[in-house]
């Protein structure tokens, strides 16, 4: 659920009359009155008339990136950073800069992101005829039939006396319930077609509504079987994070004594150095976070989806045998659907959680969370720092990922703990779960759902704007910095400051150890081919050719001095940080896909 910020609005006691203006000026009129702040987008012809409107009959601001796919992780990581209403708006034009959105999109729309995306199309007057960029053989303009699986909702305008209502809809439809992105596509003629507007609507009366709570009788279900709990566990993920119901979660586990652990995309959800925080269990995580999860009676899952990495192929929890499962969601469309609610509660996780306390309470319920189940996870927290110490310590050239992030973490702390940051996917996704310790909320990654490849290069640009007072920070892999590094340049043009730690091993590393389950490792390495030399561009070369400073880390003892001299420097900035290609990765659960069609590994049917 979208919260807006309160806006000041002055009422004059006098007759409205209907005035004329186009319907792209009726859309940015719009989202301007709804308080939104930034817009990003790449111009075409098919959006002329809308980025003339946003850019020049409002105020919201502009970001112009190198590409349609930079504008759309923008847009992305800012609502991230916010969490909350208004939520931003993306601006393309028809054809090839519409597909260029698809991976995007679907990012934004796996991990629960809302933003408008407003994309051109050619006139009207000429659909069917084959005209530029239409697609058109099988139907007249049916680009938008490709995104409707990847969004919220997708459709196009297709008459300007309405556009304005029915953009109001999508918006509506953008911000309530499970957030996600809404594509509307504006065709050229209807984007400069004037109609008649009465007034702009009031998007705090169309789109703003209280968030739907939880059914009480479920409620004293789960309270019912969270008194019987001897192990109880509370896991948090995104659906938290966008409900904000942080001051719940921690009322809620320090009440009644129950462990808290979040996924790797609800990382800083819960304070990292509470006693209660168990980490992050799964595929990738913590092994006293696993150890949690697999011996636990009781598991309050909250605004959580049971993904393959999170339960390690949905091997990690034994439910209903040996855990009972309480699970909270605001869309119903995720509850049991792997595993058997005991007691299922559609709610807003933040309201559900306030009526579950409440409901404890009520009962007063101390908590039997504690005591010996808290000193066996402890113990569990002590065996596995002590193994994986030799990692978080290690003192070799090239650097080691668990000591990097290690240090990273410690850097962030001591030059601003409400730094932004965002954590990209490789093997990056075997250590920064565990060995990278959040200091404050602002955290993300894309390692839940869709995981695409460079998603953090251009989506810190919309981070640092969304939390404009503090640092920006995001770690990639040399492969993804390769897909989308040029958007730095937008932060050079425009003035924003952040950082860019490119982890340099010259491989696709994450898929160079799985690869070798299954085949013959290739494909994996970048490689001069008539030598077997591995190589890359020179990163540090790069940055400077794109107008940021670039620096070289290659020893351990410079990860925090570097970074933090990055962090501080107020300017664009790209780390070169050279990775050892043959560390393991670090998994604390086995875990590979099954290669043969019956066979369904570690898995029980369901049925």
């Amino acid at each position: 659920m979208i919260v807006f910020r309160e806006t000041s609005l002055i009422f004059f006691a006098e007759e409205k009359f209907m005035v004329k203006m186009r319907t792209s000026t009726a859309i940015a009129k719009f989202l301007e009155k709804a308080g939104t702040e930034y817009f990003f987008g790449y111009v075409g012809h098919g959006n002329w008339a809308l980025l003339d409107a946003l850019a020049s009959e409002t105020k919201i601001k502009g970001i112009r990136s190198r590409c349609e796919d930079h504008a759309m992780h923008m847009a992305d990581c800012y609502f991230r950073m916010r969490r909350g209403g208004p939520i931003p708006v993306v601006c393309t034009t028809g054809g090839p800069g519409a597909t260029n959105i698809v991976g995007p999109l679907a990012e934004a729309f796996y991990e629960d992101s809302a933003m408008i995306v407003l994309v051109g199309a050619g006139p009207t007057q000429w659909f069917d005829r084959g005209g530029i960029q239409e697609s058109y053989r099988y139907g007249p303009e049916e680009w938008v039939q490709i995104v409707k699986p990847i969004s919220k909702k997708a459709f196009m305008v297709n008459r300007p006396d309405t556009a304005l209502e029915m953009f109001v809809r999508a918006y509506k439809t953008a911000c309530t319930g499970r957030p996600g992105p809404v594509v509307v596509q504006v065709p050229f003629d209807i984007q400069n077609t004037e109609t008649e507007v009465l007034d702009i609507p009031d998007p705090r009366q169309w789109a703003h509504f209280h968030p739907s709570g939880p059914d009480m009788e479920g409620v004293r279900r789960a309270a019912d079987l969270i008194t019987k709990s001897e192990r109880p566990f509370a896991l948090v993920s995104t659906g938290l994070l966008n409900a904000g119901g942080y001051e719940e979660l921690l009322e809620f586990a320090e009440s009644f004594q129950v462990p808290v652990g979040t996924t790797f995309a609800g990382k800083g959800a819960f304070p990292e150095d509470h006693p209660l925080y168990v980490g992050i269990p799964g595929r990738f995580g913590d092994e006293h976070g696993v150890q949690t999860a697999r011996n636990c009676d009781t598991l309050v899952s909250i605004g959580n989806r049971f993904t393959d990495l999170t339960t390690a192929g949905w091997t990690l929890y034994d439910i209903p045998e040996t855990t009972k499962l309480i699970q909270i969601e605001l869309d119903p469309e995720e509850i049991a659907r792997v595993s058997p609610a005991e007691v299922a509660i559609v709610s807003d996780p933040r309201l559900a959680l306030w009526a579950l306390i409440e409901e404890l309470k009520e009962r007063r319920f101390k908590g039997s969370g504690g005591g010996s189940w808290m000193r066996q996870i402890n113990d569990w927290r002590e065996e596995w720092r002590a193994k994986v110490a030799h990692m978080r310590e290690d003192d070799s050239s090239p650097l080691h990922y668990a000591r990097l992030y290690h240090e990273a973490g410690e850097a962030v702390r001591e030059v601003d703990p409400e730094t932004s940051i965002l954590i990209d996917t490789g093997a990056s996704l075997c250590f920064a779960p565990s060995f990278f310790k959040a200091s404050s909320r602002n955290i993300s990654t894309n390692n839940d759902h869709f995981i695409r490849m460079g998603w953090s290069v251009p989506g810190l640009i919309g981070a640092k704007l969304a939390n404009p007072t503090h640092p920006a920070i995001a770690f990639v892999g040399d492969g993804s910095f390769m897909m989308t590094g040029t958007s730095v340049a937008t932060a050079v043009e425009y003035g924003i400051p952040a950082v860019w730690v490119v982890l340099n091993n010259r491989s696709v590393q994450f898929e160079r150890r799985m690869k070798n389950f299954y085949g013959k490792e290739v494909f994996c390495d970048y490689k001069i081919e008539a030598t077997g030399e591995l190589w890359n561009p020179d990163f540090v070369k790069m940055a400077e050719s794109l107008g940021v400073e670039g620096m070289k880390l290659e020893k351990p003892g410079d990860i925090r001095p570097v970074l933090k001299k990055a962090l501080e420097a107020g300017r664009p900035v790209v780390v070169d940080a050279e990775i050892d290609i043959e560390i393991e990765p670090y998994n604390p659960m086995p875990f590979a896909y099954t290669a043969d069609f019956y066979d369904r590994g570690l898995q029980k049917p369901p049925f």
